[in-house]
């Protein structure tokens, strides 16, 4: 049995595999295979289990398997909000239903209870002395300056910027 004071959790990966964790530590991988048996790999150790209550009370909580982390720990390379990249980890979009949502400019916050909004892509940002172009500037900056936009890429961005600049 485990001496911790945290319970241990597991975060299923797939199917038949868990990542074990205590904490904010990852202990190691515990598989099932197809006679429903099961085994602990970490480091240094593998353990063979024959049934989930022995899995449990070696880690000492028996309600492993109820008690799992659903949430994915596989993340996309890119997350995209109406096909404009976002470069920021785990952004909180702004859905249809969100009273600061806009259909011409696809947001996102950084924080889920956050009023600092980013727009997804590339824009054009008609700045006093010219216009510059941004990849996810703020609205608020959008809003104050004067924007064209969304780009998807850098290149798109660019052929405008030059036009507009030319005016």
């Amino acid at each position: 049995m485990m001496d911790t004071h945290q319970k241990t959790v597991l975060q299923q990966i797939s199917d038949m595999a868990w990542l074990v964790r205590n904490g904010g530590e990852n202990l190691g991988i515990l598989n099932r295979n197809i006679q429903d048996k099961y085994t602990f790999i970490s480091g240094r150790n593998l353990i063979s289990f024959n049934n989930i209550k022995e899995v449990g009370e070696h880690f000492g909580n028996t309600s492993l398997l109820q008690e799992q982390i659903t949430t994915s720990i596989v993340r996309p390379d890119k997350i995209f909000i109406k096909g404009h990249a976002v470069d920021y980890p785990d952004p909180f979009v702004l859905e249809p239903g969100h009273p600061d949502y806009r259909d011409d400019v696809p947001l996102y916050s950084k924080i889920s209870t956050s009023k600092a909004y980013y727009a997804a892509g590339f824009y054009c940002i008609h700045f006093e002395k010219g216009w510059l172009w941004a990849n996810a500037p703020k609205l608020s900056t959008l809003l104050k300056y004067g924007f064209e936009g969304p780009f998807r890429t850098v290149m798109e961005v660019k052929q405008r910027m030059r036009k507009l600049n030319a005016k």
